[in-house]
């Protein structure tokens, strides 16, 4: 049977500057400078070169913002060049220390793309839920028009993972569709794009990402070609649209339909959003 983990807000692929402060597991105090590795609106995953105990309580200051936070120690998640990878979740859960909005997640029920964008007027951040028009329209121009709570207007919006006071704005190189889209009505649940839009995809069978391209977006998943095997069924992480360098929001998506093309050496997968703050992961 599957069993099922509360999602309170979906995940930044992001290196955000911050200083922690406590006492490491050898009783000596510390203040270090360091970065987050994952972030969501209650939580992270930190870098950080001590050993700390689990459930024991540090302080973290997001140097951008200058704000703080007591944080718990959930518990280590591996090591890496940085040092020790720690989950850490935020006491004073008051709104925005990230200086990032995040949206219901509920709202993602009906998302086709998952971005972290910025107002190039006020730089205010903003984990947005995209629609397939949406997407299609930054994918093809890296930018896009929408509301600014903050400005209370409509505003040029661009990807972004800058400090909000950076001066400089945002600059990706232009990607055009590899086709031009067309949209096509079926029978299916959701209507389906014919969009090539950038997908990183994780799995702890494999190591490393898998880059690969959509053939088709809908608000419930999407279609794609890759050289890796992943089983009917299966839980990844996916993050669509995908900028290298950039912050990106990661998913969790089940593979509902595993095609094989032998002429080619790839398979062929559809892909389902998990709905709602759910996310199953099959024995």
């Amino acid at each position: 049977m599957p069993t099922e983990e509360p999602r309170r807000s979906d995940r930044i692929v992001v290196e955000l500057p911050i200083a922690i402060s406590g006492v490491d597991a050898s009783g000596e105090a510390f203040l270090e400078h360091s970065v987050t590795v994952v972030l969501g609106r209650h939580g992270a995953k930190i870098a950080i070169p001590r050993m700390l105990a689990p459930d024991q309580e540090v302080n973290i200051r997001c140097l951008g913002s200058a704000k703080e936070s007591d944080a718990r120690v959930v518990g280590q998640l591996g090591n890496g060049p940085e040092g020790y990878y720690y989950g850490v979740e935020l006491l004073d859960n008051g709104a925005d220390f990230w200086d990032i909005e995040f949206p219901p997640i509920v709202e993602s029920d009906a998302a086709v793309g998952r971005v972290l964008l910025g107002c190039m007027r006020c730089q205010t951040r903003e984990l947005a839920y995209l629609n397939e028009f949406q997407t299609e329209v930054l994918e093809a121009n890296q930018e896009l028009w929408r509301r600014c709570k903050k400005c209370s207007d409509t505003t040029l919006w661009r990807k972004t993972n800058l400090p909000p006071t950076a001066e400089s704005s945002v600059q990706l190189p232009l990607v055009p569709p590899t086709t031009q889209s067309r949209r096509t009505q079926n029978d299916r649940k959701h209507v389906r794009l014919e969009l090539k839009v950038p997908v990183c995809i994780r799995h702890p069978q494999y190591g490393g990402e898998d880059l690969v391209m959509t053939e088709n977006v809908s608000r419930g998943g999407f279609r794609f070609k890759s050289r890796r095997h992943y089983g009917q069924d299966w839980v990844l992480e996916v993050a669509m649209p995908y900028s290298r360098g950039s912050a990106n929001i990661f998913t969790a998506a089940q593979v509902v339909y595993v095609g094989e093309l032998p002429a080619e050496g790839l398979a062929v997968y559809g892909s389902a959003y998990v709905p709602g703050s759910k996310v199953r992961h099959p024995h």
